[in-house]
């Protein structure tokens, strides 16, 4: 008699319905980490921003300013004035003090966040430094939140000395 060796019909669909219960239970709830991993990426990512803004202030004995870009992939992107942080940002250094961008004062530039996450402040369109590394704007909060129902987003705070705090808050 010779011996078959491999796998039955039955063992092989018994194993694959196996497989996608595990599937559709795992899927979805490692999707929810995933989300929640953006959220602490792009809080982390603004909050070095902020703390580059003020170190380079420091440093370079200039102010220096982080604010919302919405043509961040210009070849000297530009302040854009809105509230709307989700569209991006640049941090630069006013170098020359002439209060303009140039393209040698740029330190980093932020591309905008995918549509899924919406990051906003209450009032302000930047936040700025003086030469020595103190805030020279109102102190205002930003919420981060993506297009999950009932998810706790990430509320950041720029007090007017120039520091920032970062603590989870649900969204609405």
């Amino acid at each position: 008699m010779k011996q078959e060796k491999g796998f039955t019909l039955l063992e092989l669909m018994v194993t694959l319905a196996i497989a996608a219960i595990l599937f559709s239970v795992g899927v979805p709830g490692f999707r929810s980490v995933i989300m929640d991993s953006r959220l602490v990426r792009d809080s982390n990512q603004f909050v070095a921003s902020i703390n580059l803004a003020r170190s380079s202030a420091v440093r370079f004995q200039r102010s220096a300013t982080v604010c919302t870009s919405a043509n961040f992939n210009a070849v000297l992107p530009s302040c854009s004035g809105s509230s709307d942080w989700s569209q991006g940002w640049v941090v630069w250094v006013d170098k020359d003090r002439d209060g303009a961008i140039d393209a040698n004062e740029i330190l980093s530039v932020q591309e905008p966040m995918d549509s899924m996450t919406t990051f906003s402040a209450t009032n302000a369109a930047l936040f700025s430094y003086d030469p020595r590394g103190f805030g020279s704007s109102p102190a205002d909060e930003l919420m981060m939140c993506d297009n999950r129902s009932g998810e706790i987003g990430r509320r950041i705070r720029v007090n007017a000395v120039g520091r920032t705090h970062v603590k989870q808050q649900g969204c609405s």
